[in-house]
This record gives C-alpha cells, structure tokens and sequence, in this order.
C-alpha cells in the first residue's frame, strides 16, 4: 500500500450510501485496498444515524444521487446545516446524464461520480481534499465541478478562473460603493447575482455569506458581512495566484 494512503488510513472515514451494497461494492473494496475505512448505509436516515455517532469521524460521503425515502442532496444539506458537519460530498450516478444543474444543489456537492468509471481519478480527488483540507483547515476552493462540465478542459478552466477573478472583483466592488450610498436593496441584489460564481468554484463559506447579505442580514449588519466576503474573495485568490502563476488574476 502506498505510504500516502496508509496516513490516511488511520483518520479517514468514508460512508457509502446505496440502497443496494452489490452495486457500490467493487467502489468499497478498492477504497479499502487503498487504506481507507468504509462504512455503508442504505438511506439517508441511516447516513443521519452514523454522522451523528462518529462525530467528526467521517470525512466524505459517497451518496447514490436518487436514494429514497430522501434524497442525496436534502442528505447532504441536512448534514451541513443541521448536524454542522461538512464531508466531502460525492454524488454516485447510474448514469452521466442525470447530471444535475441545478446551482442551489451543486453548492452542496464537491464532485460527482458515475458507478462503473475508472476510480483512480476519484482515489486522487478524495487524497488531494484531505490534504487541502489538513493544510487549510477548510476548503478554499475546488476545481471538480469545472472538471465535469469541460471534461477537464486545462483552457476551459483558466477561462473560467479569470473570469471569476475579474467579476467577483467588480461586483465585490459595486458592493463598497453602494454601502456608502446606502443602497441596501441594490446590494442584495449584487450579492445573489455573484452567489453563483462562489458555487461555480465550490467555495461554501463565499455561498453562504452571499446568502446571509441577501436574506438575513440587517441593513447595519452588511458593511460587516461585505467585508467577510471580500476577505473571503481575497483567500480564493491568493490560492488562486499560488496554484495559476500563468494567469493574470
């Protein structure tokens, strides 16, 4: 076994959810081959049940994507929300053209997974996460999603980072000048508009400081929650600048 699995093996829990073990087999095994402890459950509830006994325990969920009686995303957003734990999420598919657009589930998922594909390129994603995760304490952004959509397109990517560089950054600064102006509703506005652009890079923490400026904040609590914000850009793009020194961001 390869030494950067067994350093794994000894913190990273996975929990396989599927109504049907046969069909995640082969997926389980070749995880454990690989040094990891795999759990499985057959619904949500169960997945409920195992996140709140290990505690801090499970580091990633795999989930089949229709898996009743709820399903993966409403799994996952009550993990987050109600239990405040924060897994790498994986969606396991039947197929690939059950790939969901759907911004308000993508900002719950790290990465998807068909049942069947090759698993080395999983095997490195879930590494390369715990190994971010462990230098950061939290994730400050993620390619995945930008992955599966371009079919791991170097040129789509780029594109895509600089125009989340040069937009947010804009936006970011509309937000300044309408606070000084007072302008809450147009602030709002701005900050559902660039909500997506955080999701796009799988950055949580910037979806969910969008969404408190849009819904929940006070107008005298927002000059505050912008400046979150901003410091959060800003954490994204010092990443950014380390891991692109090509790209003018």
């Amino acid at each position: 076994m390869h030494k950067k699995f067994k350093e794994l093996a000894t913190r990273h829990a996975i929990l396989i959810v599927h109504k049907d073990y046969d069909k995640v087999a082969k997926l389980s095994l070749f995880l454990e081959e690989h040094g990891f402890l795999c759990l499985y459950a057959k619904s949500g509830l169960e997945a409920f049940k195992n996140f709140e006994s290990a505690k801090d325990g499970i580091k990633t969920l795999m989930m089949q994507e229709d898996n009743l009686p709820i399903d993966a995303y409403k799994t996952i957003d009550y993990i987050k929300t109600e239990l405040n734990q924060t897994p790498y999420c994986v969606i396991l598919k039947e197929f690939a053209g059950t790939a969901t657009n759907n911004a308000q589930q993508l900002e719950l998922i790290d990465r998807s997974f068909i049942l069947g594909e090759e698993l080395s390129d999983l095997l490195r994603d879930i590494v390369q996460q715990e190994k971010t995760f462990d230098k950061q304490g939290s994730f400050v952004y993620s390619l995945d999603y930008l992955k599966e959509i371009s079919d791991n397109s170097t040129e789509f990517i780029e594109e895509s980072l600089q125009l989340f560089s040069s937009s947010v950054a804009k936006e970011i600064g509309d937000l300044y000048l309408k606070i000084q102006n007072n302008n809450y509703e147009e602030i709002r506005k701005i900050a559902h508009k660039i909500k997506p652009s955080f999701a796009m890079v799988q950055n949580h923490k910037g979806v969910e400081i969008c969404d408190q400026i849009t819904y929940k904040a006070k107008d005298g609590e927002l000059k505050n929650i912008i400046d979150d914000l901003y410091a959060e850009f800003t954490n994204i793009q010092h990443a950014l600048k380390t891991d692109y020194p090509n790209l003018n961001l």
